[in-house]
């Protein structure tokens, strides 16, 4: 069973703090004409300048993009009119991770139900959270609630549990009713993430994207390469970086990275789509679930 000290709760609720600030800049930012580099770049050193460290890449999904989007170093992508943008940012302090994400329109309001779709989900599931409070319960809350709205949730998308240095900790929090019979236990820090869609309600990863995690330690022949890969876990431990992140460590990190990846030393996370190419939209806090109090540490 997972305990928290009073440290780790410091920690979960400065990281918190400043991913919610992280969040209101990427908002602020997020306008028509800017490229989402530039978006990106600045979320990510305000959370370096606050002091704390990224648990990953800020993500950020276009209209029918769900997770797994950042842009690279030199991506041209830009906002327009219109566009429903997810921007989902992840802070660590001293490992302990906070999760959140919104999603915002830009410069038109025709979303605004969707918007709030996942949203209100998130509310009714957050007020749910207690000590023995199973995760199908949490999704058949999310799954009725996006449903009265008339929307779909997205029911190969989930939440999860959250350990030090460890963004996916192995309980999940789905977003519909699964019939599963896993617990939240005292001490639990669990990322609750409700996605809602005018389509079908599901998503696929038939795109790389360049989000990456270090997995293995192989030696290869090429002595460059293993520096490289040291460098890498040293820099980011065993959290989701971004290619873009590697720009100091070597010239040819993009050719490191794929070869790293192609022996099985880093995976890479694809870019999800909803099938249908159909709008979604997202909303998501991390809580601290402990005996007669649930801190939801990102609000």
């Amino acid at each position: 069973m997972p305990s928290q000290d009073a440290e780790a709760v410091r920690d979960y609720r400065l990281a918190g703090k400043i991913a919610k600030e992280a969040l209101a800049v990427a908002r602020s930012s997020t306008k028509e004409g800017v490229r989402a580099i530039e978006v990106a770049s600045k979320v990510e050193k305000f959370i370096r300048d606050s002091g704390a460290k990224c648990a990953f890449p800020i993500n950020i999904c276009i209209n029918n993009l769900a997770a797994h989007y950042t842009p690279s170093e030199n991506d041209a992508l830009q906002f327009s009119k219109g566009d429903l943008v997810k921007l989902d940012v992840g802070v660590h302090v001293n490992g302990r991770i906070a999760d959140t994400a919104i999603t915002v329109e830009v410069t038109t309001s025709n979303w605004a139900d969707l918007i709030k779709a996942s949203k209100d989900a998130l509310d009714c599931a957050l007020e749910m959270l207690a000590p023995g409070v199973g995760v199908s319960s949490l999704g058949s809350a999310i799954e009725t609630v996006i449903e009265s709205k008339g929307y779909n949730p997205i029911k190969n998308l989930t939440g999860h549990s959250m350990e030090r240095n460890l963004l996916h900790a192995g309980v999940t929090v789905p977003n519909i009713a699964t019939g599963e019979k896993t617990k939240l236990s005292t001490g639990t820090v669990v990322a609750i993430e409700p996605f809602a869609t005018d389509g079908k309600g599901s998503v696929n990863g038939n795109k790389a994207g360049n989000i990456y995690h270090a997995v293995g330690d192989r030696k290869l022949s090429d002595e460059a390469a293993n520096k490289f890969l040291e460098s890498v876990v040293r820099e980011f431990d065993h959290l989701p970086f971004a290619s873009r992140w590697c720009s100091g460590l070597a010239k040819d990190y993009d050719a490191l990275i794929r070869k790293h990846w192609r022996h099985g030393n880093v995976r890479s996370y694809s870019i999800l789509a909803e099938k249908a190419g159909s709008m979604v939209s997202q909303s998501e806090h991390s809580a601290l679930i402990l005996d007669g109090e649930i801190i939801v540490y990102t609000r």
